[in-house]
Protein backbone atom coordinates (compact mmCIF):
# COMPACT_ATOMS: atom_id res chain seq x y z
CA UNK A 1 0.00 0.00 0.00
CA UNK A 2 1.13 3.43 -0.77
CA UNK A 3 2.52 5.28 2.59
CA UNK A 4 0.51 8.22 2.66
CA UNK A 5 1.52 11.41 4.92
CA UNK A 6 0.11 14.65 5.88
CA UNK A 7 1.30 18.12 6.50
CA UNK A 8 1.06 17.78 10.35
CA UNK A 9 3.11 14.74 10.51
CA UNK A 10 5.96 15.99 8.22
CA UNK A 11 5.75 19.41 11.10
CA UNK A 12 5.75 16.60 13.77
CA UNK A 13 9.51 15.25 11.76
CA UNK A 14 10.44 19.59 12.32
CA UNK A 15 10.88 19.14 8.35
CA UNK A 16 11.28 22.79 7.57
CA UNK A 17 9.66 24.40 4.42
CA UNK A 18 12.28 24.57 2.14
CA UNK A 19 13.18 21.04 3.02
CA UNK A 20 9.30 19.79 2.33
CA UNK A 21 9.73 21.78 -1.30
CA UNK A 22 12.85 20.07 -2.38
CA UNK A 23 11.13 16.71 -1.80
CA UNK A 24 8.08 17.22 -3.63
CA UNK A 25 10.38 16.97 -6.41
CA UNK A 26 12.12 14.35 -5.38
CA UNK A 27 10.62 11.30 -3.24
CA UNK A 28 7.35 13.11 -2.06
CA UNK A 29 4.47 13.41 -4.05
CA UNK A 30 1.97 15.77 -3.52
CA UNK A 31 -1.75 14.35 -4.37
CA UNK A 32 -3.95 17.36 -2.84
CA UNK A 33 -2.89 19.94 -0.29
CA UNK A 34 -1.62 18.83 2.74
CA UNK A 35 -1.42 15.52 1.75
CA UNK A 36 1.80 13.56 0.61
CA UNK A 37 2.58 10.16 -0.39
CA UNK A 38 6.11 8.33 -0.67
CA UNK A 39 7.36 7.96 -3.99
CA UNK A 40 10.38 6.48 -3.26
CA UNK A 41 13.29 5.69 -1.33
CA UNK A 42 15.30 8.41 -1.38
CA UNK A 43 19.59 9.09 -0.02
CA UNK A 44 19.62 13.52 0.40
CA UNK A 45 20.89 14.42 4.10
CA UNK A 46 17.64 16.81 3.90
CA UNK A 47 15.56 13.95 3.19
CA UNK A 48 16.63 11.49 6.23
CA UNK A 49 13.33 11.69 8.47
CA UNK A 50 11.09 9.97 5.31
CA UNK A 51 13.50 6.96 5.29
CA UNK A 52 11.46 5.13 8.07
CA UNK A 53 8.01 5.85 5.80
CA UNK A 54 9.81 4.16 2.88
CA UNK A 55 11.27 0.93 4.44
CA UNK A 56 8.33 0.51 6.18
CA UNK A 57 6.99 -3.35 5.70
CA UNK A 58 4.02 -3.95 2.71
CA UNK A 59 4.62 0.11 1.38
CA UNK A 60 4.51 -0.26 -2.63
CA UNK A 61 5.90 3.09 -4.43
CA UNK A 62 3.50 5.02 -7.15
CA UNK A 63 4.95 4.07 -10.70
CA UNK A 64 4.08 6.52 -13.70
CA UNK A 65 5.29 5.64 -17.23
CA UNK A 66 5.22 8.77 -18.66
CA UNK A 67 1.86 8.24 -21.15
CA UNK A 68 -1.66 7.90 -20.62
CA UNK A 69 -1.39 5.28 -17.98
CA UNK A 70 -0.49 7.83 -15.04
CA UNK A 71 -3.49 9.53 -14.97
CA UNK A 72 -4.80 6.17 -13.34
CA UNK A 73 -1.78 6.46 -11.00
CA UNK A 74 -2.38 10.07 -9.98
CA UNK A 75 -6.10 9.10 -9.36
CA UNK A 76 -5.22 6.11 -7.01
CA UNK A 77 -3.01 8.42 -5.05
CA UNK A 78 -5.72 10.90 -4.66
CA UNK A 79 -7.83 8.26 -3.29
CA UNK A 80 -5.33 6.86 -1.13
CA UNK A 81 -5.04 10.21 0.71
CA UNK A 82 -9.15 9.95 1.04
CA UNK A 83 -9.28 7.08 2.98
CA UNK A 84 -8.91 8.19 6.01
CA UNK A 85 -10.90 11.50 5.94
CA UNK A 86 -14.57 10.17 4.26
CA UNK A 87 -17.85 10.77 5.82
CA UNK A 88 -19.19 8.09 7.93
CA UNK A 89 -21.78 6.08 5.05
CA UNK A 90 -19.37 7.65 2.46
CA UNK A 91 -18.58 4.57 -0.47
CA UNK A 92 -15.60 4.73 -3.04
CA UNK A 93 -17.37 4.41 -6.38
CA UNK A 94 -17.09 4.53 -10.09
CA UNK A 95 -13.96 5.03 -11.60
CA UNK A 96 -12.44 4.88 -8.01
CA UNK A 97 -13.83 2.04 -6.85
CA UNK A 98 -12.95 0.03 -10.26
CA UNK A 99 -9.52 1.32 -9.58
CA UNK A 100 -9.34 -0.20 -6.05
CA UNK A 101 -11.01 -3.24 -7.43
CA UNK A 102 -7.94 -3.83 -9.70
CA UNK A 103 -9.40 -2.80 -13.05
CA UNK A 104 -7.58 -1.20 -15.37
CA UNK A 105 -8.92 1.76 -17.56
CA UNK A 106 -7.67 3.01 -20.96
CA UNK A 107 -9.38 6.20 -20.71
CA UNK A 108 -9.65 7.20 -16.89
CA UNK A 109 -12.94 9.14 -17.21
CA UNK A 110 -12.65 10.86 -14.29
CA UNK A 111 -10.01 13.50 -12.12
CA UNK A 112 -11.74 13.61 -8.84
CA UNK A 113 -12.58 10.59 -6.78
CA UNK A 114 -15.75 9.80 -6.50
CA UNK A 115 -17.83 8.56 -4.15
CA UNK A 116 -21.21 7.55 -3.36
CA UNK A 117 -23.04 9.24 -0.16
CA UNK A 118 -27.05 9.87 1.00
CA UNK A 119 -26.98 13.42 0.65
CA UNK A 120 -27.55 15.92 -2.84
CA UNK A 121 -24.79 15.39 -5.58
CA UNK A 122 -22.32 17.79 -4.89
CA UNK A 123 -18.70 18.55 -6.38
CA UNK A 124 -15.81 19.78 -4.71
CA UNK A 125 -12.21 19.93 -6.00
CA UNK A 126 -10.54 16.52 -5.99
CA UNK A 127 -14.16 15.04 -5.28
CA UNK A 128 -17.16 14.29 -7.03
CA UNK A 129 -20.13 13.25 -4.36
CA UNK A 130 -22.75 10.87 -6.37
CA UNK A 131 -26.19 11.21 -4.53
CA UNK A 132 -26.81 7.56 -4.37
CA UNK A 133 -27.86 5.06 -1.45
CA UNK A 134 -26.04 1.74 -1.74
CA UNK A 135 -27.40 -1.52 -0.07
CA UNK A 136 -25.09 -2.51 2.40
CA UNK A 137 -24.84 -6.08 0.18
CA UNK A 138 -23.70 -3.89 -2.40
CA UNK A 139 -20.46 -2.26 -0.29
CA UNK A 140 -17.38 -4.43 0.00
CA UNK A 141 -14.26 -3.82 1.76
CA UNK A 142 -11.10 -3.87 -0.21
CA UNK A 143 -7.73 -3.44 1.32
CA UNK A 144 -9.18 -0.84 4.28
CA UNK A 145 -10.93 0.57 1.52
CA UNK A 146 -14.90 1.03 1.51
CA UNK A 147 -16.57 0.50 -1.76
CA UNK A 148 -18.83 -0.51 -4.33
CA UNK A 149 -19.14 -4.56 -5.16
CA UNK A 150 -17.50 -5.15 -8.48
CA UNK A 151 -20.97 -5.39 -10.03
CA UNK A 152 -22.16 -2.10 -8.52
CA UNK A 153 -18.98 -0.34 -9.59
CA UNK A 154 -19.53 -1.70 -13.37
CA UNK A 155 -23.36 -0.67 -13.28
CA UNK A 156 -22.25 2.85 -11.81
CA UNK A 157 -19.71 3.40 -14.68
CA UNK A 158 -22.21 2.21 -17.06
CA UNK A 159 -24.48 4.45 -16.28
CA UNK A 160 -22.67 7.49 -15.47
CA UNK A 161 -19.78 7.31 -17.96
CA UNK A 162 -19.03 7.35 -21.70
CA UNK A 163 -18.69 3.85 -23.18
CA UNK A 164 -15.14 4.10 -24.26
CA UNK A 165 -14.73 4.36 -20.37
CA UNK A 166 -17.45 1.84 -19.18
CA UNK A 167 -16.95 -0.73 -22.15
CA UNK A 168 -12.81 -1.69 -21.99
CA UNK A 169 -13.64 -2.23 -18.23
CA UNK A 170 -16.60 -4.17 -18.22
CA UNK A 171 -14.96 -6.32 -20.89
CA UNK A 172 -12.23 -6.67 -18.01
CA UNK A 173 -14.40 -7.79 -15.53
CA UNK A 174 -16.16 -10.58 -18.03
CA UNK A 175 -12.57 -11.57 -18.62
CA UNK A 176 -10.65 -11.49 -15.83
CA UNK A 177 -12.55 -11.58 -12.73
CA UNK A 178 -15.21 -14.02 -13.86
CA UNK A 179 -18.71 -11.47 -13.89
CA UNK A 180 -21.28 -11.82 -15.68
CA UNK A 181 -23.59 -9.73 -18.04
CA UNK A 182 -26.82 -10.37 -16.03
CA UNK A 183 -25.34 -10.11 -12.27
CA UNK A 184 -24.53 -6.04 -13.79
CA UNK A 185 -27.96 -5.89 -15.58
CA UNK A 186 -30.12 -6.62 -13.08
CA UNK A 187 -29.59 -3.43 -11.67
CA UNK A 188 -29.81 -1.56 -14.06
CA UNK A 189 -33.70 -0.60 -13.64
CA UNK A 190 -35.51 0.66 -15.84
CA UNK A 191 -36.44 4.41 -16.24
CA UNK A 192 -32.73 5.33 -14.67
CA UNK A 193 -30.92 7.90 -16.36
CA UNK A 194 -28.32 6.78 -18.57
CA UNK A 195 -29.95 2.88 -18.71
CA UNK A 196 -29.86 2.59 -22.44
CA UNK A 197 -26.50 3.65 -23.01
CA UNK A 198 -25.28 1.70 -19.82
CA UNK A 199 -27.05 -1.52 -21.59
CA UNK A 200 -25.53 -0.74 -25.12
CA UNK A 201 -22.33 -0.68 -23.27
CA UNK A 202 -23.40 -4.57 -22.16
CA UNK A 203 -23.77 -5.37 -25.57
CA UNK A 204 -20.65 -4.08 -26.86
CA UNK A 205 -18.47 -5.51 -24.40
CA UNK A 206 -17.16 -9.00 -24.30
CA UNK A 207 -14.49 -11.26 -22.75
CA UNK A 208 -13.01 -12.35 -25.91
CA UNK A 209 -11.34 -8.86 -26.42
CA UNK A 210 -7.92 -9.76 -25.19
CA UNK A 211 -6.54 -5.80 -24.06
CA UNK A 212 -8.52 -2.84 -23.28
CA UNK A 213 -7.68 -1.39 -26.79
CA UNK A 214 -9.67 -3.87 -28.95
CA UNK A 215 -12.55 -2.74 -26.76
CA UNK A 216 -12.33 1.02 -27.31
CA UNK A 217 -11.70 -0.28 -30.91
CA UNK A 218 -15.30 -1.82 -30.62
CA UNK A 219 -16.61 1.11 -29.39
CA UNK A 220 -14.94 2.64 -32.57
CA UNK A 221 -16.89 0.59 -34.76
CA UNK A 222 -20.38 1.52 -32.98
CA UNK A 223 -19.87 5.00 -33.12
CA UNK A 224 -18.86 4.83 -37.06
CA UNK A 225 -21.66 2.12 -37.94
CA UNK A 226 -19.30 -0.86 -38.51
CA UNK A 227 -21.07 -3.96 -38.14
CA UNK A 228 -20.30 -7.39 -38.59
CA UNK A 229 -16.69 -7.56 -37.10
CA UNK A 230 -16.28 -10.60 -34.80
CA UNK A 231 -13.35 -10.81 -32.23
CA UNK A 232 -10.60 -13.24 -31.90
CA UNK A 233 -11.27 -15.43 -35.13
CA UNK A 234 -8.58 -18.11 -36.50
CA UNK A 235 -8.22 -18.16 -40.18
CA UNK A 236 -7.12 -20.96 -41.48
CA UNK A 237 -6.47 -22.16 -45.60
CA UNK A 238 -8.71 -24.75 -47.36
CA UNK A 239 -6.57 -27.49 -46.24
CA UNK A 240 -7.01 -26.45 -42.71
CA UNK A 241 -3.44 -24.65 -42.32
CA UNK A 242 -3.17 -22.41 -39.35
CA UNK A 243 -2.59 -18.47 -40.95
CA UNK A 244 -3.13 -16.28 -37.88
CA UNK A 245 -5.45 -15.16 -35.12
CA UNK A 246 -7.13 -12.24 -35.64
CA UNK A 247 -8.16 -9.19 -33.11
CA UNK A 248 -11.57 -8.28 -35.51
CA UNK A 249 -12.76 -10.54 -38.88
CA UNK A 250 -15.65 -9.32 -40.70
CA UNK A 251 -18.14 -12.13 -40.60
CA UNK A 252 -18.48 -11.91 -44.17
CA UNK A 253 -16.04 -10.21 -45.81
CA UNK A 254 -12.09 -10.84 -46.13
CA UNK A 255 -11.46 -7.65 -43.80
CA UNK A 256 -9.04 -7.57 -40.81
CA UNK A 257 -8.63 -5.65 -37.95
CA UNK A 258 -5.45 -5.30 -35.83
CA UNK A 259 -4.79 -3.63 -32.83
CA UNK A 260 -1.39 -3.15 -31.87
CA UNK A 261 -0.88 -1.79 -28.51
CA UNK A 262 2.90 -1.63 -26.81
CA UNK A 263 2.47 -4.88 -25.26
CA UNK A 264 2.57 -6.35 -28.91
CA UNK A 265 6.04 -5.11 -29.22
CA UNK A 266 7.93 -4.40 -26.17
CA UNK A 267 6.76 -7.50 -24.42
CA UNK A 268 7.64 -9.75 -26.55
CA UNK A 269 9.59 -12.90 -25.27
CA UNK A 270 12.21 -11.60 -28.25
CA UNK A 271 12.22 -8.15 -28.20
CA UNK A 272 10.20 -5.65 -30.73
CA UNK A 273 12.46 -6.53 -34.14
CA UNK A 274 11.63 -10.42 -33.76
CA UNK A 275 7.74 -9.10 -32.93
CA UNK A 276 7.89 -6.78 -35.57
CA UNK A 277 9.11 -9.39 -37.92
CA UNK A 278 6.67 -11.77 -37.02
CA UNK A 279 3.67 -9.56 -37.48
CA UNK A 280 5.13 -8.68 -41.46
CA UNK A 281 4.97 -12.43 -42.30
CA UNK A 282 1.23 -12.32 -40.99
CA UNK A 283 0.05 -9.61 -42.47
CA UNK A 284 1.56 -11.30 -45.78
CA UNK A 285 0.04 -14.55 -45.45
CA UNK A 286 -2.98 -12.87 -44.22
CA UNK A 287 -2.76 -10.95 -47.99
CA UNK A 288 -1.95 -13.78 -49.75
CA UNK A 289 -5.09 -15.20 -48.50
CA UNK A 290 -7.14 -12.71 -49.82
CA UNK A 291 -7.52 -10.49 -46.96
CA UNK A 292 -7.40 -7.18 -46.60
CA UNK A 293 -5.51 -6.35 -43.36
CA UNK A 294 -6.21 -2.69 -41.46
CA UNK A 295 -3.27 -2.51 -38.77
CA UNK A 296 -4.20 0.27 -35.74
CA UNK A 297 -2.43 1.64 -33.33
CA UNK A 298 -3.13 3.14 -30.17
CA UNK A 299 -3.61 6.58 -31.53
CA UNK A 300 -5.54 5.44 -34.34
CA UNK A 301 -8.16 4.63 -32.29
CA UNK A 302 -8.72 8.37 -31.29
CA UNK A 303 -8.15 9.20 -35.77
CA UNK A 304 -12.03 9.37 -36.81
CA UNK A 305 -10.56 8.88 -40.26
CA UNK A 306 -9.24 5.31 -39.89
CA UNK A 307 -12.18 4.17 -38.83
CA UNK A 308 -14.00 6.08 -41.88
CA UNK A 309 -11.72 4.15 -44.28
CA UNK A 310 -12.44 0.80 -42.76
CA UNK A 311 -15.82 1.62 -43.35
CA UNK A 312 -15.52 2.57 -47.06
CA UNK A 313 -13.86 -0.62 -47.22
CA UNK A 314 -16.37 -2.29 -46.08
CA UNK A 315 -19.44 -0.97 -48.19
CA UNK A 316 -17.46 -1.23 -51.12
CA UNK A 317 -16.68 -4.81 -50.60
CA UNK A 318 -19.93 -5.19 -49.81
CA UNK A 319 -21.55 -3.82 -53.47
CA UNK A 320 -19.62 -5.50 -54.95
CA UNK A 321 -20.70 -8.90 -53.48
CA UNK A 322 -24.54 -7.52 -54.04
CA UNK A 323 -23.86 -6.74 -57.94
CA UNK A 324 -22.12 -10.77 -58.07
CA UNK A 325 -25.69 -12.05 -57.02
Amino acid sequence: MYKVLTRKQLDDLDMPRSHLAEAVDCCLYRARRGWFVVLSACEKPHHAVLEQFSTEQGITFPRFHGDIRDDAERLRLQIACRRDSLLRGDVFSHISAGLIHGLDPTIIGAERVEVSRRAPTRSYPGLFVYSRAVPADEVALRNSYPVTSLRRTLADIALDHSLEVSVPLISQALRDHGMTREEIRRLLMNGSRGVRRARLALEISSELFEAASEALCAVRFHEHGITGMVPQVDVRTAAGAFIARNDFQHETLPVVVEVHGVGKYYLHPDGPDAAAKANHQRNMNLLNAGYRVFNLTFGDLFRPKVFAEIKRCLDGMQHQQQRRH
